[in-house]
């Protein structure tokens, strides 16, 4: 299998996942590229696969919330974007600002490795060339392409709040701070939920209520129940239905699918909804395009240890769902690598 061909005309969004993170990347036109966040499969860094094969440099960068399971290859992005190049070609980083460089670590949820390093170099090209430095607060909006990004959260007392917290080294929510962003481009409407949790998007709806009106939610948080808002699915009479990109997270056997819960819940509403992969190891992905029944995932989840698929995966470029909107259509062409399932009611 291979990554999909490229229209230049097309607004394209690649939904990575898993490995172990969570990757997307963003193509409009004219041949503006966003990365955010990032995931990688044993050595495999997806990131640098994509870059390289597609052969382009993004002009946004942006790790939404400070965990591991975001920020793989991060790093190691923004050195190839930065290292020998003049500030003036530099893309935007973008972060949510960590309280500084003489704060606690970070807790210790994951081993939080890749997440310092990315913030570390984050701080170390900001301070470099405050013009690529992003902020993303609220209500920023910023241009990519002929397309415009809008920062729908974390909300400002909420991040205060928060990074008060990390900064004595108490605990702290990092879901709550997750930048959550609304593109917009030629009329579709696209929502990238990070891991913002149900508090959150209560509070991105009472800001702009027409958010349930979309083309495509990359589903937040993996699909747990915590960062499942019924307000935001319910999209009303939309026509065509809007499409939902679930990312599994195995280590915490998610999105679930036992009756109303996770992927039972998203299908409440009218939508097609794809998952990335299943919550289970990447080796144990499958080797194929998945099309599978709520109610046969429903019985593996039970226990996924008897999950009998034909082969499993053999590598990048896997686990993916790739959506391609035409300037003169509402309806995309959807692209799928081994592994990806469409959730069927």
């Amino acid at each position: 299998m291979l990554l999909p061909s490229l229209d230049p005309d097309s607004l394209t969004i690649l939904v990575f996942g898993p490995g172990y993170g969570e990757l997307i990347l963003v193509h409009v036109p004219p041949g503006k590229w966003m990365v955010i966040d990032g995931c990688a499969a044993g050595k495999v860094d997806y990131i640098d696969r994509v870059l390289t094969h597609y052969g382009f440099l993004p002009s946004i960068i942006l790790l939404t919330h400070p965990h591991d399971d975001h920020s793989r290859g991060i790093k190691q992005l923004i050195e190839k974007c930065t290292q020998g190049k003049p500030q003036s070609d530099w893309p935007r980083i973008g972060m949510v600002l960590p309280p500084g460089p003489t704060s606690p670590a970070l807790p210790d949820n994951f081993n939080a490795a890749s997440t310092k390093a990315a913030i570390a170099i984050i701080e170390q090209r900001w301070n470099d060339s405050p013009g690529c430095r992003w902020d993303v607060h609220v209500g920023d909006v910023e241009p990519l392409g002929e397309a415009t990004l809008r920062v729908l959260s974390p909300e400002a007392d909420t991040r205060r709040e928060q990074l008060d917290r990390w900064s004595k080294g108490q605990s702290f929510d990092k879901n709550i701070i997750s930048t959550a962003i609304l593109l917009e481009w030629n009329g579709r409407r696209i929502i990238f939920g990070s891991d913002l949790i149900c508090e959150g998007w209560g509070y991105c709806l009472t800001n702009d209520g027409s958010l349930p009106d979309h083309n495509l939610l990359k589903v937040p948080h993996h699909g747990s129940n915590n960062a499942l808002h019924g307000d935001l699915l319910n999209s009303g009479t939309r026509s065509p239905e809007p499409v939902r990109v679930i990312t599994p997270f195995n280590r915490k056997s998610l999105p679930e699918f036992s009756p109303g819960n996770g992927a039972h819940y998203i299908a409440q509403w009218p939508s097609t909804i794809y998952a990335t992969g299943l919550p289970v190891p990447h080796a144990q992905q499958s080797g194929d395009l998945e099309t599978q029944s709520l109610a046969e995932l429903e019985k593996w989840s039970e226990d996924w240890s008897k999950l009998k698929l034909a082969r499993n995966t053999s590598g990048f470029p896997d686990c993916f769902v790739a959506l391609s909107f035409a300037r003169g259509s509402v309806v995309p062409r959807i692209e799928r690598g081994a592994g990806s399932v469409e959730v069927t009611r």
